[in-house]
Parts: C-alpha cells; sequence; structure tokens
C-alpha cells in the first residue's frame, strides 16, 4: 500500500506539469478561441529568463514578478505581430502559425542561452515530509500550492471582471463583441498575455523538476495537450485535472507494468483519454456545443 502511495505522489508530482501548461492553453483557448501550440516553448522562455536573472543575483521570488510581466508583454506581442493578420484565416492558418512560433522561439532560446541543460534551484528549499513512509518533497507541495492559486486567480479573472467577461465574449462571438463596443484585437492581445503568464508560472515551477533547456517543454507539450483534451479545453479545471490525471496514470503504468517502460508508459493514459473522448468528445468537464442550421 505504501508502494502505490508513493507512485500516486510520484504521479502527481510530474502530473502538475503538464497540469500548468494545460491550464495555459485552456486558458488562451478561452481567452481568445485559440490552440497554441508554442505555449510550450513560451513557457521555456520564461524559465530561461528567471534562470538568467537569479544567475545576475536575484532572488527567485524578486525574479517571477519581473518575468510575469515580461510573459505577459511577449504574448501580447505575438498576438500583435504574428496573430493579428491572420485573425480572420481559417483555424488550420492560425495553428500553423503557432507551429511556426513553435519553432522560432526554440530556436531563438536555443541561440540566446545554448542548448546545454542548466539548473534552477527550487524556490521552496529542498525540505522532505513523511507521511507514513510516503516521501513528499516541499517542492511537491510548493508547485501545488502555486498551481491552485493560480487557477482560482485566473478563474475569479474570467468570472467577476470585466477584462474577463469581455475576453470570453471576443472569444466566443467577436462580431456581436464589437458591436457592443468591445475592442475586440486588444482584449484578444489580452488573452495572450494572461495565458503566456500562466505558462510562465509553470515553466518557472517546473524548472527545478525537469531542468532547463530550450527542449524542455517539448514532450510536455504533447502530453499538455492530452490533459486538456481530456479534461476539456473550455474547462480550466477540468485541465488541470487532467494533467494529474495523466501523471498518476504514467507513473502506475510505469511501475507497475515494467513491460511498457520509458515512453511506452504513456500508451495507457493515452489510450484510456481516447476512450474518454470517444464517448465525450468535449471532454470529461467540457460544455457540449450545439451548430444551429
Amino acid at each position: 500500500m505504501t508502494e502505490l502511495a508513493q507512485q500516486i505522489v510520484s504521479g502527481l508530482a510530474i502530473g502538475l506539469v503538464y497540469a500548468g501548461i494545460a491550464l495555459a492553453l485552456s486558458v488562451v483557448y478561452q481567452g481568445t478561441g485559440v490552440l497554441n501550440f508554442a505555449q510550450g516553448e513560451m513557457a521555456a522562455l520564461s524559465a530561461f529568463g528567471a534562470w538568467a536573472l537569479v544567475s545576475a543575483g536575484l532572488s527567485l521570488w524578486l525574479a517571477l514578478p519581473l518575468v510575469l510581466a515580461a510573459s505577459f508583454a511577449l504574448g501580447v506581442v505575438v498576438e500583435r505581430v504574428f496573430i493579428r493578420p491572420v485573425e480572420r484565416a481559417a483555424e488550420l492558418d492560425v495553428l500553423i502559425v503557432t507551429l511556426a512560433l513553435f519553432l522560432a522561439v526554440n530556436a531563438t532560446t536555443g541561440a540566446i542561452w545554448g542548448f546545454l541543460p542548466k539548473k534552477l534551484e527550487s524556490p521552496f528549499g529542498g525540505g522532505v515530509l513523511h507521511l507514513g513512509g510516503v516521501v513528499v518533497t516541499s517542492q511537491q507541495l510548493g508547485m501545488a500550492g502555486v498551481l491552485i492559486a493560480v487557477l482560482l486567480v485566473v478563474g475569479a479573472l474570467f468570472r467577476f471582471t470585466a477584462v474577463g467577461l469581455r475576453m470570453r465574449a471576443a472569444a466566443q462571438n467577436p462580431d456581436s463583441s464589437r458591436l457592443l463596443g468591445i475592442r475586440v484585437g486588444w482584449t484578444l492581445a489580452i488573452g495572450w498575455g494572461v495565458a503566456a503568464a500562466v505558462g510562465g508560472v509553470a515553466g518557472v515551477m517546473a524548472a527545478p523538476v525537469i531542468g532547463i533547456s530550450p527542449d524542455m517543454m517539448s514532450s510536455t507539450l504533447l502530453l499538455a495537450f492530452a490533459a486538456a483534451a481530456l479534461g476539456g479545453f473550455d474547462s480550466r479545471g477540468g485541465a488541470v485535472v487532467g494533467g494529474l490525471f495523466l501523471g498518476v496514470a504514467s507513473s502506475l503504468t510505469a511501475g507497475y507494468v515494467p513491460s511498457l517502460g520509458g515512453d511506452l508508459n504513456a500508451v495507457v493514459p493515452f489510450a484510456v483519454i481516447v476512450a474518454v473522448l470517444l464517448v465525450r468528445p468535449q471532454g470529461l468537464f467540457g460544455r457540449p456545443t450545439s451548430l444551429r442550421v
């Protein structure tokens, strides 16, 4: 039983990484209606920014607000410069632009800081908590706390603020929003900025666990997309639950089905996701949509 509990805790720890990026994907989708394939690379860029500031002598907690402000600005610039010109194009065209951004941000990050892995110390220290034989680190507890806080803040933004309500309206029906006087262009840019900041938090919090490199989020992004699809792209809480589920399922598969070692341990959780989506295409917590003709 202790071994099972430890496997679950380990799965939740890596699931927090998936959940953070999945939350950013959900935020940009809710705020702009776009699936951003460059979300992981933008989060990696934020992690490098934090590393650079810490290397310059700042504490991580002082560097984090600066990194989040820069991440927000990056998201706004990306929307203004790259997404805005194809705003009215087909969805496939927008996805191709985000794929191009994926490659561009990855190459730029490597050109600036190199491709050798770098290390960022945990902002929560190296403490370890023993709970009946189950080991939980302070980094795991800290990541969980930060993720919950970000989820609550973003939820309050979308539900209780005028900016959040405008973002949702602009993403769902831009033409009607314009008739109501909403500046759709800048509203969508703010949505990209918020999503980039959320991804920045995820990247900085994940850096002590997975290390810092230009490719640190490449494989994580695929799993985050799967997590968001499982929970529902229009459900922020669902995206987080999907990430945690994916982490636990992968950990249990690796621990109890040794024949599915390495990358193959993702087969089982992905199979579960496919089964769920066959029954609920909108995800576990997503809202079904209807088309009136």
